[in-house]
């Protein structure tokens, strides 16, 4: 007899997550990212980005919108869309998985719940950046649609950059 798998679940981040989206971006990108950038860059980048003090401003902001998947009532990772309401576009900010469920649906749940929700809205387009070097990421977007639509280099401070693809789909 096989066992069914639980599909996952998608809702809004709450404040009390805050600790555990932290957390669970610090294992999701020491896990994954060294080999694309620095293991002295995913810790700025997670000080700058992923402190408790920051989710919970953003989760505040009017204008952003974080989800969370869970699978078996455990977060397993979440999403971060930015809304520019006056061009109606929006911008998947932060898109994260833990690798242990990669593969899962996850992912895959995270957009097509954005996509269908803002589509609903009325945003005709939905966008985001992904590192050059994060091949697993691009092929995931590309399968889902995304199409490359400009390369980009900024300087993030600490002598760190974000070598980028800006990718995106319309929505409908």
């Amino acid at each position: 007899m096989t066992m069914l798998k639980a599909s996952p679940v998608i809702s809004p981040v709450q404040e009390r997550d805050q600790y555990k989206i932290c957390q669970l971006a610090r294992e999701t990108w020491h896990l994954h990212y060294p080999g694309i950038i620095t293991v002295k860059q995913i810790d700025y980048m997670l000080e700058q980005r992923y402190a408790p003090r920051e989710i919970k401003r953003l989760i505040a902001s009017p204008n952003c919108n974080w989800l969370k998947v869970e699978l078996e009532h455990t977060i397993r990772g979440f999403g971060h869309f930015d809304e520019n309401s006056a061009a109606r576009s929006i911008k998947i900010d932060k898109l994260y998985v833990h690798p242990r469920a990669q593969g899962l649906g996850c992912g895959a749940a995270l957009v097509r719940h954005a996509e269908t929700h803002y589509g609903r809205l009325g945003f005709k387009k939905i966008s985001l950046q992904v590192n050059k070097g994060n091949l697993a990421a691009i092929a995931f977007y590309v399968k889902a649609g995304y199409q490359k639509e400009q390369s980009i280099i900024f300087n993030i401070g600490q002598g760190f950059v974000m070598d980028d693809f800006i990718m995106s789909k319309a929505l409908y």
